[in-house]
């Protein structure tokens, strides 16, 4: 009872205390007693305390930020914030529109992961550079967005792991207890040369990164004093401060609808 307590108070404290205050206040009021009872029959062994609840509802809506900026398809990383929003879906559909039109000035339409077929790592990547600059981040990183490390943080089972390996951003399929596993793949789409393509940062923000990788390179050779570098040689961490020895495949394909994203939007009407 006293955890319970406790962790009922703490969740409101997140929520008052997150930019989304304003919106999070307008949330339905049954939508964390659905979600308690209806998300564990889509997503077994998720948690439903209420701090895990309030935490994956702001995941929401900063995604929805995201998705909300054009009509380019945005990709969701999270499935913790994604039963929220399946749940808040079969609530009421019609007042999800309502608060999204209010708070974000569009409805953020509901896609299934497999109906993006391709343009996954595409949407990812929107997603990607719009919540770093959100948060204030260089836009083509190597930094990690604390929506793409949401699902980590929580432990959320078969969630989506995301860490950054050689300046890269790269994903892994969490297991059925939320566990990490660090062997990420690393689509083009997201490095900092697939942001350039996709016209989502500049030649110049481009230039930028690959300065501050050879610094970073010069500045690990120098202090290695003549040693091999071994598996970690270059690589960078992600803002969890989580990092890990193995390798990424920079040239790895897509896990399609499987791995990366569960759903996405794009700019509704």
């Amino acid at each position: 009872m006293i955890w319970t307590m406790l962790n009922s108070w703490y969740a409101r404290r997140l929520m008052s205390r997150s930019h989304h205050h304003k919106a999070l206040k307008e949330i339905p009021a049954g939508l964390y007693s659905y979600w308690k009872s209806s998300a564990p029959l889509e997503y077994h062994g998720i948690p439903t305390d209420a701090v895990f609840f309030a935490r994956a509802t702001i995941g929401l809506l900063d995604f929805f930020d995201c998705a909300a900026q054009d009509g380019k398809p945005c990709a969701l990383p999270s499935k913790a914030a994604d039963s929220v929003w399946h749940a808040w879906l079969r609530l009421s559909p019609l007042k999800l529109e309502a608060f999204c039109r209010k708070h974000f000035g569009r409805v953020v339409p509901h896609v299934e992961g497999a109906a993006m077929g391709g343009n996954l790592d595409e949407a990812l990547a929107v997603c990607l550079v719009r919540a770093r600059l959100a948060e204030c981040l260089n836009p083509e990183g190597p930094r990690l967005p604390s929506l793409f490390l949401l699902d980590k943080k929580l432990k959320m089972p078969s969630g989506f792991g995301y860490s950054v390996k050689r300046g890269q951003p790269g994903y892994s399929q969490l297991d059925a207890q939320g566990r990490f596993d660090s062997d990420i793949q690393c689509p083009p789409q997201m490095a900092a040369a697939g942001l350039l393509t996709a016209g989502l940062i500049t030649a110049s923000q481009f230039d930028d990164f690959e300065q501050r990788a050879r610094q970073q390179a010069s500045s690990s050779s120098d202090s290695s004093s003549g040693s091999s570098c071994g598996s970690g040689c270059g690589s960078s961490v992600d803002c969890s401060s989580d990092s890990s020895s193995s390798s990424c495949d920079s040239g790895g394909s897509s896990c399609g609808s499987s791995c990366g994203s569960s759903c996405g939007g794009g700019g509704g009407d």
